[in-house]
């Protein structure tokens, strides 16, 4: 099928199913996943009518492989995830629970932490296996690829890479199996959006880059070449290393998730103070990032025009 045949397609079903054409974001989206052939004709319906768009018009789905609460879409599937970790006593154990129904198994790069981050680690029963070290360069690629050997001995079908001050939102599991069993069983990368949790418990950061961040955290590993790896960046330290191998097939063509990432990383004050510090002394002369301004302050490139602006998160009640 050609493209035009594609466009073709995908013009059709936004009408038959949304009754408008497709924007230019949702067609070029389409119309890569079956250049790459992620997605059939199939696919693409089930997507569109899980979009929050046709279901707000259409409560009762009536394809044969709707999303259902009811259904086990697990498989058996192994997932492993990963942390690369130091001092994340506040949030590491809220974290690792926020996956404890996706993730059969976790294993930990400690780096040198000096709160209760390792005994918290130890005691939560998915943690298989911690690497400790102290007094290290800072070096996020080394890290990573120490953490992807660690996962890769456990022999999963898909690796997860979180920090320790982020969670899956509640009840994620059987909507994110649907999308790996289901909606996308060729798709080898999965993004996640970001909120920021922000300065109260039900509250995040929507102005600028905060309102429009994807993660891509979680790859399949079938048909992966047998050493993979993850690469270093430009920026001192290998920071802002991907999350995600640099040689992962599809690593081009991910696919968005609907499961969302709460991040606590800018929680409070305190904490957006050390981290602006943190990444400041590590690349003191950053420009593509705007000098990290964006972290605590609303005057900044990457923050939006009229400054900080800030939306509640629905029904999620979760302490501080």
């Amino acid at each position: 099928m050609n493209v035009e045949n594609f466009k073709n397609l995908i013009k059709f079903h936004y009408n038959d199913l949304l009754e408008r054409e497709p924007d230019e974001i949702g067609l070029n989206y389409f119309l890569n996943l079956f250049k790459q052939n992620n997605i059939d004709e199939h696919q693409l319906i089930e997507f569109i009518k899980n979009s929050p768009e046709y279901l707000e018009n259409n409560p009762i789905v009536d394809s044969k492989t709707s999303f259902s609460e009811k259904e086990d879409y697990s498989k058996n599937l192994r997932i492993v995830a990963m942390y690369r970790i130091k001092n994340e006593s506040r949030w590491i154990k809220r974290s690792l629970e926020s996956i404890s129904e996706i993730c059969q198994e976790i294993v930990i790069l400690d780096d040198g932490s000096t709160d209760d981050t390792v005994k918290i680690c130890e005691n939560f029963p998915q943690v298989v296996d911690i690497h400790s070290q102290k007094d290290l360069p800072f070096d996020e690629t080394r890290d990573k690829n120490t953490l992807l050997k660690m996962a890769l001995s456990r022999d999963p079908d898909f690796i997860l890479t979180l920090d320790g001050d982020e969670m899956l939102m509640p009840n994620s599991k059987q909507y994110l199996f649907y999308e790996l069993n289901v909606l996308c069983p060729n798709v080898n990368l999965f993004e996640f959006k970001e909120l920021y949790v922000w300065d109260k418990p039900n509250q995040y950061r929507c102005d600028g880059i905060f309102n429009n961040t994807w993660s891509k955290k979680l790859f399949r590993l079938k048909d992966q070449p047998k050493n993979l790896q993850f690469g270093g960046t430009d920026f001192p330290g290998n920071a802002h290393c991907a999350a995600f191998p640099n040689n992962l097939i599809g690593k081009n063509q991910p696919v968005r998730s609907k499961i969302k990432i709460l991040h606590y990383g800018y929680y409070d004050e305190e904490l957006r103070k050390r981290k602006y510090d943190f990444l400041t002394k590590l690349d003191p002369n950053n420009i593509d990032f705007d000098g990290y301004k964006h972290i605590h302050s609303g005057n900044s490139k990457f923050a939006g025009p009229d400054g900080m602006e800030f939306r509640s998160i629905p029904e999620l009640d979760l302490q501080n």
